[in-house]
């Protein structure tokens, strides 16, 4: 059992995400206060997810370091008011994203009809419907 961790850390490793210095600074500038940080890379983006204030977000930035956006996973209970009314008119609400882009604020959200078929909804801050997409498993 010991051999098999050693080669699974020895190929991940060779796996891990090479996230360039202006990106790393960009981020320590505007993330001080975060936990767990894990890169990926998505495209030409570098993404950080990471923990703070018990919330999972997602930082996006290009490789010269200029952050892209922000998701932050809320609980259900922080979501505006015209927004949770929204999903109501298209169902149960699932699950909730911010998403913080050019100084504009949009909610993806996962809802659930009385047929327990999903849909992807993407709404403002105003809670106007910006797209509905069914999801298929």
């Amino acid at each position: 059992m010991e051999i098999r961790n050693f080669i699974q850390k020895i190929f991940s490793a060779s796996n891990e995400i090479q996230v360039p210095e202006p990106v790393k600074e960009q981020f320590a500038e505007q993330f001080a206060d975060t936990i767990n940080i894990e890169w990926q890379r998505t495209g030409d983006l570098f993404e950080a997810v990471f923990y703070r204030n018990e919330l999972e977000n997602i930082a996006s930035y290009r490789k010269d370091g200029t952050f892209v956006c922000l998701k932050i996973n809320l609980p259900l209970s922080e979501l505006p008011l015209k927004v949770t009314e929204t999903a109501a008119e298209h169902g149960e609400l699932m699950n909730a994203i911010l998403i913080e882009c050019d100084d504009k604020r949009e909610y993806e959200l996962i809802i659930r009809d009385a047929e327990l078929i999903r849909y992807f909804l993407l709404a403002d801050e105003e809670g106007n419907v910006k797209r509905k997409e069914k999801l298929s498993f």
